[in-house]
């Protein structure tokens, strides 16, 4: 039980330091955009130590570039894919996870009604449960749910007809939480991924994946970078005062519809894998925002092979403009594979009481452990 009367002096305290941090804040933030002004055609000089400094790596583009929207096209296919996973329980009466796949295949204007999708798949055998002596839950299983969004999507795109194809994935387009695995399997697990990428290339659609409210500050770094004269090890020594300060604020100036310059990530699996495989991942930050309303900042992540095709960065760049006015600042199709794929509490149990008149219909009798069970007396409101 939460006893709020004991918070009551701390939350009074939190308030005033948070005001004092949001006066700092603003601050550095238009140290930041002055930054952007003053180093904008430094790109060429700093890119070897971005880099080597974990910094968003200049692609050729003025730094404090502003692109407009292009012209959103009267017909295109937008199609979004997105995963859920329940994890392995190890207090539960079996041991397996689920990987829930949502889509949805919208035509703009075609006038047609979007197609929707919701694909669930069980898993409980050792092969599908263990790598090794390790069970496939957290991170192990993220790789997994991830590879099985972009499988679907890879299908999706190849059934559809000819014609400019926006594929979308929510979140990034890095396995990132390779980083934190063991490094036997990572190549594997990593070429799998970028086969269904080459699927997408091949079909001539843009690929791009979106990320709501992030917290990256990758541009801030190497804007630090710059002001250190581009010495990596003097930018080390030095305080960061962009550190905390996402790039999305950075960049909370473009208009309604515009985008930043184009940055390649920085990301140790992206230059790994993704590079020598001809997929290297760039990023820019667009305001997602309708006319006259406050900034809506996303950063979009897509591979190399689509921002060399104009036509190709031109799609990514309208196409989720467009998506996110229907939503109001996410991608409509993304939205909607959201909903498809989460799983409610109440399907869970259904799920679980399945599994436990299978097991029943199978001669096995399962119940969960004594600590499953207390939880769940106790969550739901009964006590002693």
């Amino acid at each position: 039980m939460l006893d709020l009367s004991r918070l009551t002096r701390t939350a009074r305290e939190m308030g005033q330091a948070l005001a004092h941090q949001e006066r700092t804040f603003t601050e550095r933030v238009a140290e930041g955009r002055a930054w952007l002004k003053t180093f904008a055609e430094s790109g060429e000089t700093l890119r070897e130590g971005a880099e080597a400094f974990g910094a968003a790596i200049p692609t050729g583009e003025p730094l404090n570039t502003v692109v407009p929207c292009p012209p959103i096209p009267a017909r295109f296919t937008a199609i979004g894919a997105d995963g859920t996973a329940i994890q392995p329980d190890r207090h539960g009466q079996a041991l397996y996870y689920l990987l829930n796949i949502g889509s949805l295949v919208y035509r703009h204007g075609s006038g047609q009604t979007p197609e929707a999708r919701s694909i669930p798949s069980l898993h409980y055998t050792d092969d599908d449960l263990y790598e090794g002596a390790l069970l496939v839950s957290g991170n192990l299983l993220d790789v997994r749910r991830d590879l099985a969004e972009i499988s679907h999507l890879a299908d999706l795109v190849e059934a559809e007809p000819s014609g400019p194809i926006l594929a979308l994935v929510d979140g990034t387009l890095i396995l990132w939480v390779l980083e934190n695995l063991p490094a036997p399997g990572r190549r594997e697990k990593v070429t799998r991924y970028l086969t269904q990428l080459d699927r997408i290339c091949q079909k001539g659609a843009a690929l791009a994946a979106f990320i709501s409210r992030p917290r990256h500050s990758e541009v801030g770094r190497l804007l630090h970078l710059a002001q250190s004269g581009g010495d990596v090890q003097r930018a080390r020594e030095r305080e960061n005062p962009l550190e905390r300060i996402p790039d999305r604020v950075l960049f909370a100036h473009l208009p309604p519809g515009s985008r930043s310059a184009l940055f390649a990530s920085p990301n140790s699996i992206n230059r790994m894998f993704y590079v020598p495989a001809g997929h290297e991942i760039l990023f820019f930050y667009l305001n997602v925002a309708d006319e006259g309303e406050e900034p809506i900042i996303a950063r979009v992540e897509t591979p190399r092979w689509v921002t060399e095709d104009k036509q190709r960065l031109a799609l990514v760049h309208a196409g989720i403009v467009a998506q996110c006015r229907i939503t109001g600042g996410f991608p409509y199709v993304l939205a909607r594979a959201d909903e498809l794929a989460y799983i409610s509490g109440p399907e869970r149990e259904q799920l679980e009481e399945m599994v436990g008149m299978a097991l029943l219909a199978a001669g096995i009798v399962s119940a969960p452990s004594p600590k499953a069970y207390y939880k769940s007396l106790t969550r739901r409101g009964r006590r002693w």
